[in-house]
């Protein structure tokens, strides 16, 4: 069962560091259209769906252990007082498949997974705490600054990566260009086209090994502009890790690791709570 939570880490990733932290410069002195409307207290329900193909490998020497993963549940946005609001996962429920070496299924596992809340998302998307939950940045971005179509605005992010106990962070971003409007669930939303790219690792010296970890991939996300709130995005990514720390002194403590997975979101909104 320690796998299923293990392999689903993309899915439910808790307390993850993350670089999507507006200054106050950019707050104060081009506020951006792009804006939830927190003015009253409400809750915006979602569904949300995730599919996870996954490899991890434990050893140089033995093939990459495969996994195929679901994950289906609600994802909601409570507004609260003070212009802000509290984001959740709920009802989540993750299937696992895991295959044998010649490709045909071994085991299945189901689990639901806890609710998981990040607390005080403020109007632009951004939150107080830099220790913030990494999947909600990807699900929900909003732009620093008001953009024409075409224009585009890169979100600062990073993703905790540790090795051997040194936490470093992969930086980069989610660059979001604002192509136009487009029907979605009844609704006329501007379409934002994001390219994630979060892959600049820098390895101190003092670490010896290999070490990688990057996040890319593209999205379109939905926005209602004239009522201020999300109506869906689209995501698919792919996150690469490696960390390869062996030694040929067996007195020198080492690790090999590789995992890779390829995860697709689909996030709708469903209905409004007044």
């Amino acid at each position: 069962m320690k796998n299923i939570l293990l392999g689903l880490s993309i899915l439910i990733l808790s307390s993850c560091g993350n670089g999507n932290t507006k200054s106050t410069e950019t707050e104060f002195s081009s506020e951006s259209q792009f804006q939830w409307d927190f003015s009253r207290q409400r809750k915006f329900i979602y569904s949300f769906s995730q599919t996870v193909k996954g490899e991890n490998k434990m050893d140089k020497d033995r093939p990459a252990e495969k996994t195929y993963m679901t994950g289906v549940g609600h994802l909601n946005v409570r507004v609260k007082e003070n212009n802000l609001a509290d984001l959740s996962l709920t009802d989540i429920e993750m299937n696992m498949i895991m295959f044998n070496e010649d490709g045909t299924p071994r085991d299945t596992m189901t689990q639901k997974a806890p609710a998981n809340v990040v607390q005080d998302m403020k109007p632009d998307g951004s939150f107080g705490d830099s220790n913030t939950d990494i999947l909600f940045d990807m699900i929900f971005p909003l732009p620093n600054k008001s953009l024409e179509k075409g224009e585009s605005d890169e979100i600062p992010m990073q993703m905790p990566f540790n090795a051997n106990g040194s936490r470093l962070f992969s930086k980069g971003q989610n660059t979001l260009t604002f192509t136009g409007y487009e029907e979605l669930e009844g609704r006329n939303c501007a379409v934002l086209k994001g390219v994630i790219d979060i892959s600049k690792l820098d390895v101190p010296e003092e670490l010896k090994g290999e070490y990688e970890c990057s996040t890319t991939g593209n999205a379109t996300y939905y926005f209602d502009l004239e009522n201020g709130f999300y109506v869906g995005a689209d995501i698919q990514m792919v996150m690469d890790v490696m960390m390869d720390s062996e030694t040929e002194n067996e007195d020198d403590f080492g690790m090999f690791m590789k995992m890779k997975s390829d995860n697709v979101y689909k996030i709708r909104l469903e209905e409004i709570e007044e």
